[in-house]
């Protein structure tokens, strides 16, 4: 019944009808974690009027998987720019609390949605990238994720 739900919300919002059709768990978990932990700020259906950026086609999601995973897992803070709009607020990680596969999923949601169909996220890749940055316990300034190419 779940799969029913997302794909209808999907399907309403106008998101690739592929992935309106996909109920992998990936996806159905990570509808789940991102209305949990992230549509109270990014609103739910993007819509723009949440005090946080808007992720639809940005470039922090459609962009180098890495950005966003870094992002997950670390949180962001400082001046991000979408649309001619200045948004300069904290977003937490969720390293802390999430495992790979979590962050995974919730990052293929997003980008999927969002992202105009960019690439899957795998769990090696957050494995990779928790790895490199074992030690990190401060959100990763804005300016800095927009070097990774």
């Amino acid at each position: 019944m779940e799969s029913i739900w997302l794909a209808a919300i999907l399907i309403a919002s106008g998101t690739n009808q592929t992935l309106a059709q996909d109920s992998s768990p990936v996806n159905e978990e990570g509808a789940g974690l991102f209305e949990s932990h992230c549509s109270a700020c990014h609103q739910y259906d993007d819509s723009g009027t949440g005090e946080a950026p808007p992720l639809d086609n940005s470039p922090w999601v459609a962009g180098p998987a890495e950005r966003l995973i870094r992002i997950v897992l670390h949180g962001v803070e400082g001046r991000i720019e979408i649309d001619g709009k200045i948004y300069d607020r904290e977003m937490p990680g969720f390293g802390g609390i999430m495992s790979d596969r979590q962050i995974s999923a919730l990052a293929t949601y997003t980008r999927q949605r969002f992202g105009a169909g960019s690439a899957p996220v795998s769990t090696a890749d957050v494995q990779r990238v928790r790895a490199d940055h074992a030690g990190r316990k401060k959100y990763w300034p804005a300016a800095e994720l927009l070097e990774i190419r």
